[in-house]
């Protein structure tokens, strides 16, 4: 049998890289999110409505992936429609009914994250008028999202029963409409916080930081594109299978785009530490280089008749005086 149930070996299948994409990405968001609570939690303390929505974003996440690897199971991944079994075929539409749900909310709750990250240091002002707003229209747009989704055929159960009769939205320009939305929500957020940024007193260098880890966030961006096109080109119900596989990236990016912001504290408490540690490496190797100057020094000076050179003298000198004594015996 072959990796996903009912099919012969000689199926070719890509389920085992969507399900090692899946595990890898997920398993590194957690890491990630993990060290943002560690910072927030231990190391300053100010655990945040945002931690615990991008928390609950992580939780979308591992449902998605974990109904995407069951799926795979099923049929996600064959490259023929010739080897997908009839016996197949509900459970493969009944996970991807579930699974949508759970990339919805994902994409949705780290990007209401990020922006509730925004709203710590935008106090007043436009800015943070704005930045209310945008979390608003995310909201309406992708709860507007899940429900058509959800409802996307008539009766619902036709997502997963094919031997049901009834009508379905044409797929192909609804999620290439819903990507084109999500790419506009993606901009949108990563560049909000920027005429703050540039505008605030902080440190040059931090700015760079700030603005070079958002600007991260522009590779979901592009990742929603390669979805578009992979969504533009599906010719049958398998063809989706690039498509959940880049969406199963793109969730798990958005976690840790919003995550690595808060992580500074931990990267300048290594730095700092880096330095202390090589600061005294260098006191301890001068300090030892100084007392071995000092004890050469102590040793070059001392008197004649001391030491090991006093030994050798006093032997010659000893030697030639038993060798006078002898010469005078022998006269």
């Amino acid at each position: 049998m072959g990796w996903a149930y009912n099919t012969p070996e000689s199926a070719v299948n890509n389920g085992s890289h969507i399900t090692s994409v899946a595990i890898v990405f997920t398993a590194a968001s957690l890491l990630v999110l993990s060290l943002r609570f560690y910072v927030r939690g231990w190391m300053i303390k100010t655990i945040g409505a945002d931690d615990y929505v991008l928390a609950f974003s992580w939780v979308a996440c591992c449902g998605f992936a974990v109904v995407t690897i069951l799926q795979t199971k099923w049929g996600l991944g064959l490259k023929n429609v010739e080897d997908m079994p009839n016996e197949n075929l509900f459970n493969f539409g009944l996970l991807q009914y579930i699974g949508a749900p759970f990339y919805i909310t994902s994409i949705m709750t780290f990007k209401i994250s990020l922006m509730l990250t925004y709203l710590r240091f935008m106090p007043k002002g436009a800015a943070r008028t704005a930045t209310i707003v945008v979390i608003v229209l995310c909201v309406l747009f992708h709860l507007a999202f899940l429900i058509v989704q959800i409802n996307l055929c008539h009766p619902i159960a036709m997502q997963w029963d094919r031997t049901i009769i009834g009508t379905c939205l044409p797929a192909v320009p609804f999620y290439t409409t819903t990507s084109s939305l999500t790419i506009t929500f993606d901009v949108v957020v990563m560049f909000l916080p920027f005429p703050v940024l540039l505008a605030s007193h902080i440190q040059n260098r931090k700015k760079v930081v700030l603005l070079g880890l958002l600007a991260l966030g522009t590779f979901i961006t592009i990742i929603q594109v390669i979805r578009i096109q992979t969504i533009r080109s599906l010719t049958n119900y398998l063809d989706s299978a690039g498509v959940i596989m880049w969406s199963s990236v793109e969730n798990n990016l958005g976690v840790i785009v919003a995550s690595i912001p808060t992580l500074a504290p931990l990267f300048t408490f290594f730095v700092d530490k880096t330095v202390k540690s090589s600061e005294r490496s260098s006191r301890g190797k001068a300090l030892y280089a100084l007392r071995s100057t000092k004890g050469s020094a102590r040793q070059g000076s001392m008197p004649l008749g001391s030491g090991v050179h006093g030994t050798d003298d006093r032997g010659v000198g000893d030697s030639d005086d038993r060798g006078g004594d002898c010469d005078e015996d022998g006269g």
